[in-house]
Formats: C-alpha cells, structure tokens, sequence
C-alpha cells in the first residue's frame, strides 16, 4: 500500500508543477533523473497542439551560450527529451517549428517542478573506504584467530611426527634416528 500511496504522491506533484505556456502549448514539467557536482541529467516534457514539424528546447544561462536540444515525441501531442547539463536553474523557452511556429514563454526549471534542495548532490565522506574502530578489531581478531589455527595445525601434522620418530629410547637428541630402524612409520608400542 506503501508503493501505491507514493506514485498517487508522485502523481499529483507532477500534476500540480505542470505549467501553462500560452497558445500552441498544453502542459510542460521537468525532473532531474540524477545530479553530481559537475552535471544532471533533466528530463524535459512539453505538450503541443497540432501536429508540428519539430519541437525545440532553448536553455539558457545569463551570460551564457543557449543550449538548443531537439526533442522527440514520446506521445500522441508530448514532446519530451533527456539531457546531461551542469547543474543550475536554466531558463527554457519550447519552441515549435513548423506552420504555424510558436514560442512559449520563458520558464526556469524550478517553476517546471525541478526541487534543486532534493537533487542536490550528496557527499560521501573523504574517505569512503575508511574502516571504523570497531571492524578493525574484530578484522585483528579474525587474523590472529588465523594464525592460531594454522599454528596448532602446524603443530599437530609436524609435532605428531617428530613424537613418533623420538619413541625410541636410545636415541640421544644428537642426530635424528634412521626411520626405518625405529619403525616410525609403525603404530607407537603399547606400555613402552
């Protein structure tokens, strides 16, 4: 029910940002699809009556180039385009081309519904690989329980061994025992 209630929100927002242009135009919204500190990506929507040779968006910036982007129908009367700019407020004038030409008026994307505060983008921590206090501790305790573990091992494959060899009671510790004289490969005598 989560979900329904959510698209019904989205649903109206989208209805409630929706702007009147003037003649020639129906409805137009915007909506950033992501944000970095370089670019976003907008989604730019606009319907038109008739049917018009091309819709055009002009975005622009004081001081600034326009930036004219072709857009394409997505439906019956909505034109609608996708594109990547640096983050800001653009102004966007929609423009019909064709018999008869239309301009709308100017419009930024704020007053198309874009929320710059909720797209801002976020900043993850300088270092966003750091390990906390408490994983490094258990990350120790992980490696020394390792190495104790292969240390008893060691221990038990090798130390078993060296017992074995050692059963024999007239060997002095000099020089290790002949195996085969000693029987090393035997089962150890009972009582000895």
């Amino acid at each position: 029910m989560g979900s329904i209630a959510g698209r019904m929100t989205t649903f109206t927002t989208a209805i409630l940002l929706a702007v009147e242009l003037g003649t020639g135009f129906g409805n137009a919204a915007a909506n950033v699809e992501s944000m970095g500190e370089e670019s976003m990506v907008i989604d730019l929507r606009v319907e038109v009556d008739g049917l018009p040779d091309s819709v055009v968006a002009h975005l622009a910036l004081p001081d600034e180039d326009t930036i004219t982007i072709p857009m394409v129908v997505r439906e019956d009367g909505v034109y609608g385009v996708t594109t990547e700019v640096k983050p800001a407020n653009y102004v966007v004038v929609f423009e019909v081309i064709g018999d008869p030409g239309a301009e709308s008026g100017p419009v930024s994307l704020g007053e198309l519904g874009v929320d710059f505060a909720s797209s801002a983008p976020t900043t993850e921590p300088e270092d966003a690989t750091a390990i906390s206090s408490a994983t490094r501790q258990w990350l120790w305790l992980g490696v020394a329980l390792g190495a104790a573990s292969l240390s008893a091992l060691a221990f038990w494959v090798l130390g078993g061994r060296d017992q074995r060899v050692t059963d024999d009671p007239e060997w002095d510790g000099a020089e290790p025992p002949d195996v085969e004289a000693v029987g090393a490969w035997e089962e150890p005598r009972q009582g000895s």
